[in-house]
């Protein structure tokens, strides 16, 4: 059974490591789609999405007949998005760039209709200050009246304290691959409730048709979460009015129960 490093190369950029294997991990996610097919819809784009990883959304955005601006700090995951556009015939709908989601400038500031952050993405803004950059960067490449769209973690303190998944992996899931094998993912988490950082490692196997381990991964990253109310007044700092906050993408109420929060801002009259 092969193995990887468990930490990135020196000299790779962040996320990098996560390229050839970022697909086969979330093949199953595809539950968010609908909701910023949705967003789109309401704005007509163009559309910005910061940190659009490998296209997923992105993709399904311009095959939903959209033109898609996306930006990763990656330049792995945009070489994935500009091969699996050309794969799909969405080459002309999509422009995929290397660039900080928190100033990223794509030369078209005040001209889009929606800017995403999806699946979380926000989230790897480890400081306030960054968080306060990104949505500033958001709103400035945003037309009046444009729209915000985000989802982020709702915050868990019964699961995110718990020492016990410091020191021992917990299984997160199975996801079935193309080729009958399955990819079986378990994680660790170490919360640090003063910066609100939650350190994560996912142990990555894969696994071929028979049930065979051929290969394990160990993949680092950091995830700041921000509370409900927090966001809401990050929003109103950086130059958004609160519109939507739900539990999930179907616009369900905020609960002790919801995984996630669902955010809709739109862009602050100047």
């Amino acid at each position: 059974m092969a193995t990887d490093d468990e930490l990135t190369p020196e000299g790779e950029a962040p996320y990098d490591d996560w390229a050839d294997l970022y697909d086969k991990v979330y093949a199953y996610l595809d539950y968010d789609i609908g909701f910023y097919v949705q967003q789109a819809e309401a704005t007509g784009g163009p559309i910005l999405e910061l940190g659009c990883g490998t296209g997923r959304v992105a993709l399904a955005l311009a095959d939903a007949g959209f033109e898609v601006t996306g930006v990763d700090i990656s330049p792995r995951m945009i070489a994935q998005a500009k091969a699996k556009a050309a794969n799909l015939g969405l080459t002309s709908k999509t422009n995929f760039v290397v660039g900080d989601m928190a100033d990223a400038d794509v030369g078209a500031a005040g001209t889009f209709g929606l800017v995403c952050f999806p699946f979380r993405s926000f989230q790897s803004m480890l400081e306030v200050d960054d968080q306060r950059e990104a949505l500033e960067n958001a709103a400035a490449q945003l037309r009046e009246g444009g729209l915000l769209a985000l989802d982020t973690f709702a915050p868990d303190m019964e699961q995110l304290g718990v020492r016990h998944d410091e020191a021992i992996p917990f299984h997160i899931r199975d996801v079935e691959q193309p080729d009958g094998g399955n990819i079986v993912v378990w994680g660790q988490n170490l919360w640090d409730g003063v910066s609100q950082v939650n350190s994560a490692r996912l142990i990555i196997e894969e696994l071929d048709a028979t049930g065979l381990s051929v290969a394990r991964h160990f993949r680092d990253f950091d995830l700041r979460y921000t509370f409900r109310y927090e966001m809401e007044h990050l929003l109103e700092l950086s130059g958004f009015t609160l519109e939507a906050v739900y539990g999930d993408f179907e616009g369900g109420e905020v609960s002790e129960d919801s995984d996630d929060l669902v955010w809709i801002a739109r862009k602050t009259a100047s």
